[in-house]
């Protein structure tokens, strides 16, 4: 396709969301469309050993893709993958008619993004979680909204077990900690990673950053740090997969997505929480507790109401191009 397009198209792309913001893409050029390739040299092999997360991240650029395309007048044809050797192929196609129907959608990729702070404990009203819970139609996913505390109180002790073990695992925070961008000249450098201003977290360089978060951040402090964020959220959405295959993991990044830029254009904020997915013996505990044994809960994402803080950083396209 022509670089203008493809420029564009790429440009949309990367404003998603991906575990640590690792960016775990590369998109190539091909004469009718694209590809996007997973980029396993950021991957994250503690948290996410099998690479569903990575292929969630995949899903969302593809997402924002497709959005994008529409506002060029494009179709997409999605060829997901078979295997980890083979990337998404989107064939794009021009519109028959020659009045173009961009996705609304468009015009909250620049401005969606994950809100990591205290939310408000205001609850979300049913017409706007109406909105939430049709944002996305794929098959295979689903998803379960719990709005109010009283109607998650049984899923925070998994999330606190979850965080639990992974902050009692030293990989795991080495491995977080890797991705910590602790000043605004260190995440305007790397362009990747959580800039801990994003986290209201002070500024500070790298070799104090890691200080304090070995060896003051611990499972206890993080437990409390996540008790008291559930306490001032209104609800949990959960991504929930009928198999577990790289199929699928796309198209929940893709819902989540979808999901996401939804929220922002009701004024909804979300962010991650995660943890009890990310453990394979607690996501399965999860799962009891819904009530969807023989399925598959993929992302937990919290939402409610909040402010805008800064924005995370995406690399240039030029870094992402194969």
């Amino acid at each position: 396709m022509n670089t203008k397009d493809f420029n564009f198209l790429v440009e949309f792309a990367t404003k998603a969301p991906s575990g640590h913001n690792t960016q775990p893409w590369k998109f190539e050029n091909i004469q009718d469309g694209v590809i996007i390739h997973p980029d396993f040299t950021r991957a994250l092999p503690v948290v996410d050993g099998d690479n569903h997360a990575l292929y969630i991240s995949l899903g969302c650029a593809l997402e924002n893709l497709v959005i994008a395309a529409s506002q060029k007048g494009y179709d997409c044809e999605i060829e997901y993958p078979t295997n980890s050797d083979n990337g998404i192929t989107v064939k794009l196609k021009t519109h028959v008619t020659d009045k173009l129907i961009g996705d609304e959608l468009f015009d909250f990729i620049p401005i969606r993004q994950v809100t990591r702070i205290k939310y408000s404990d205001i609850n979300v009203n049913e017409t706007e979680l109406d909105i939430l819970r049709t944002s996305f139609n794929f098959e295979g996913v689903s998803i379960i909204l719990l709005n109010g505390k009283v109607n998650f109180e049984n899923v925070i002790p998994l999330i606190i077990e979850g965080n639990n073990l992974q902050f009692q695992n030293k990989k795991f925070v080495n491995e977080l900690t890797s991705w910590f961008r602790y000043s605004k000249h260190e995440a305007e450098n790397k362009k990747d990673g959580l800039w801990t201003a994003a986290m209201e977290l002070p500024n500070m360089g790298r070799f104090i950053g890691n200080f304090v978060m070995k060896n003051f951040v611990t499972a206890k402090s993080e437990a409390k740090r996540l008790n008291d964020i559930l306490q001032n959220t209104a609800g949990i959405a959960i991504f929930v997969c009928e198999k577990n295959d790289i199929t699928s993991w796309i198209n929940v990044g893709r819902a989540f997505q979808r999901f996401g830029l939804t929220a922002t254009k009701v004024g909804i904020c979300h962010a991650h929480l995660n943890m009890p997915c990310e453990e394979i013996e607690v996501r399965h505990k999860l799962a009891k507790a819904l009530r969807i044994e023989n399925k598959h809960p993929l992302l937990l994402i919290r939402f409610g109401y909040a402010g805008k803080m800064p924005y995370s950083y995406r690399r240039s396209i030029k870094d992402v191009i194969v």
